[in-house]
């Protein structure tokens, strides 16, 4: 084999631009063989580019074994794969986790392979800190449940006595607002335990029965003067999770895209299938999340200071925010095997995305 350090099919503006990535970028030919080294790879993988040409993918310490993994199946399938969360084993000084993403190339065999290191250090030094912010949102959420329940009954009630005297089409809205208030109701018994595991009833899901019902929650209120754009894929079975927590998930990130993006809020949520998706579970496991729920907007974006902590407890880039919705969307979705990412969109605003589980998969799993 002889071994390069450039891709004979790369432009010379190609070869700058992956060499500016903030990733690992390595090619690898049909015999699994390292021909090129981009980007951060050399400190990311702790070698030199001289010692990584030429050398077996599997070599690579932590990764190379998960990494030729992905590279066989993706070329065997001759599509994109992406496997999230890998652990590194041992770890490549303080990146414990990584995700790795395969490309073909041409029909050589060769693949792209993308390295993007996760850093969890930062996050278990910071985490007796996140525990003791939980346990002040137990305390606090304690001392006010008494009194946040007794006026939802009221509403409650009265709503009910509304009901009875009118027509079909308003009859609705009453029993929009009786499920509403139950859902909140639910909502503050999670807060009096927000720093206990969060325990749910697995079930199958539609999706697209949870997507409905929080579009004509948020059209009726809190999106009244917004547009909101539906794009289903309507052939997507079943997801693993609770429909109750979908709910709360999926009003929480478009009642925050709605305030995000303000007077002139444009909002769509689309689903999709998506191959290749992986990520290896707690118990080493490889999980295969495959369906993918997206809300984007129109908004100001992500401010780049809390990008990466965005789903922490008490961190928002809102004038009046409390920083916990997001922070119990991660937590629900994790409680589901599930992954949240966030990112802002090239033509401005900002993107979500959830990807989950088949309930088929997981059902097998428990077999």
């Amino acid at each position: 084999m002889s071994a390069t350090t450039t891709l004979p099919f790369a432009s010379e503006e190609d070869q700058k631009v992956l060499s500016g990535l903030r990733q690992g970028v390595l090619a690898i030919d049909a015999g699994n063989h390292i021909t090129a080294v981009y980007a951060h790879s050399e400190a990311i993988l702790g070698r030199s580019r001289e010692s990584l040409v030429g050398g077996r993918l599997a070599a690579i310490l932590g990764v190379g074994r998960a990494a030729e993994d992905l590279v066989e199946r993706a070329r065997a399938e001759n599509t994109p794969l992406n496997s999230y969360d890998v652990r590194c084993s041992p770890p490549l000084g303080d990146i414990e986790l990584v995700d790795l993403h395969a490309n073909p190339f041409e029909g050589d065999g060769t693949i792209i392979l993308s390295i993007l290191p996760r850093r969890i250090t930062a996050f278990l030094e910071k985490k007796g800190e996140m525990d003791a912010a939980a346990r002040s949102v137990s305390g606090l959420a304690s001392m006010l449940a008494h009194e946040v329940k007794n006026p939802l009954s009221g509403i409650r009630g009265a709503a009910q006595l509304m009901g009875r005297a009118l027509d079909d089409t308003h009859l609705r809205l009453t029993d929009l607002i009786c499920k509403e208030v139950d859902r909140i109701k639910d909502l503050v018994d999670d807060l009096e335990s927000f720093n206990a595991p969060v325990e749910a009833h697995m079930e199958a899901v539609n999706i697209h029965e949870v997507l409905d019902h929080v579009l004509n929650v948020a059209q009726a209120g809190f999106a009244s003067d917004a547009v909101l754009r539906p794009k289903f894929d309507p052939s997507l079975p079943a997801v693993a999770g609770n429909y109750d927590r979908l709910v709360q998930v999926f009003l929480n990130l478009v009642k925050n895209a709605v305030e995000a993006a303000g007077n002139e809020a444009d909002i769509t949520v689309t689903t999709a299938y998506r191959h290749g998706i992986w990520i290896k579970g707690a118990d080493g496991k490889r999980i295969r999340l495959p369906i993918e729920i997206a809300v984007s907007d129109n908004g100001p974006g992500i401010p780049e200071n809390i990008k990466g902590h965005l789903f922490d407890p008490f961190v928002t880039g809102r004038s009046g925010g409390t920083g916990l919705g997001l922070s119990m969307v991660a937590r629900y979705v994790s409680n589901f095997g599930g992954t949240v990412t966030a990112d802002n969109l090239p033509q401005g605003g900002a993107i979500i995305k959830i990807q989950l589980a088949l309930f088929e998969d997981q059902k097998h799993e428990q077999q």
